[in-house]
């Protein structure tokens, strides 16, 4: 027969293992076959491009089920025209939605309002093994599963740097129309976009993730206007790539176009 003590060892090692169940799910479950499938669908693709600034990195097991089963470092997108800092850790699919993002929506507005390029992405947060806003109960982040980014800024060619957090509500149009123009055409890239009108969480930052969402994207990110397409407001443009010192090997590049079929 086990003596006090012991007895009382192993409920207490039984009431760790709960804990930690309760945080993380349980140890040792497989991730959802969707978030594999997309992974494997991605890199059959050829849409991501191993190099200096993007990286292949050993599967990401966290615990529970987070991670992923081929996440890649991204320190710079768009041929390392556009830096990423911190580094990124993030899958397959959020790498090549990332140069989506970036050559169609962000380039474009920055051009639009500012007559110059972004050159860095300035982030909060990629991966992260914790619940939705850090809750102590409730679903997983998509952040789990490096399926997501938080945006906190950018940096233009001139060195300007805007911040979510203090441009959102600025007195500066250039600055104000920026931020709105990429947090409303976001979700033509991402199936989630929280910016400051969404939440009280989201205060000084972009959420943008490529979570499965049986019903449809999930669209705060800035004033809805409703676009007829990728760069609508620019016409088709890319002028502006031709014309740069910093993008001119971009401008005959083809349109990246975002197959949702490959991030679900």
């Amino acid at each position: 027969m086990r003596s006090a003590p012991g007895i009382a060892l192993l409920i207490g090692a039984s009431l760790l293992l709960t804990g930690c169940a309760g945080l993380f799910g349980s140890f040792g479950p497989a991730r959802q076959a969707w978030r594999g499938a997309a992974e494997k669908q991605c890199l059959a693709s050829g849409r991501v491009k191993v190099s200096a600034y993007v990286q292949p990195m050993s599967e990401m097991d966290g615990p529970g089920n987070c991670g992923a089963d081929n996440p890649f470092r991204v320190s710079g997108a768009l041929d390392g025209q556009v830096g990423i800092r911190p580094t990124a850790n993030i899958n397959c699919p959020m790498t090549a939605a990332l140069d989506d993002w970036l050559y169609n929506v962000v380039e474009p507005a920055a051009m639009q309002t500012h007559g110059q390029p972004v050159v860095e992405v300035k982030l909060l947060s990629s991966y992260s093994c914790r619940r939705i806003n850090g809750a102590a109960s409730g679903s997983m982040s998509e952040h789990a599963y490096m399926n997501a980014l938080d945006v906190g800024g950018f940096k233009f060619a001139d060195g300007k740097d805007i911040s979510v957090k203090n441009g959102w509500r600025s007195q500066d149009l250039a600055t104000v129309t920026f931020l709105q123009e990429v947090g409303d055409r976001s979700c033509l890239i991402f199936n989630t976009v929280i910016g400051p009108d969404g939440d009280i969480h989201h205060q000084d930052h972009f959420h943008i993730d490529l979570a499965n969402r049986r019903s449809g994207k999930y669209c705060k990110g800035g004033p809805v206007r409703g676009g007829t397409g990728l760069m609508s407001y620019m016409g088709g443009d890319k002028s502006f790539f031709r014309n740069s010192p910093f993008f001119g090997a971009l401008a005959d590049k083809p349109l990246p176009g975002h197959d949702p079929n490959h991030d679900d």
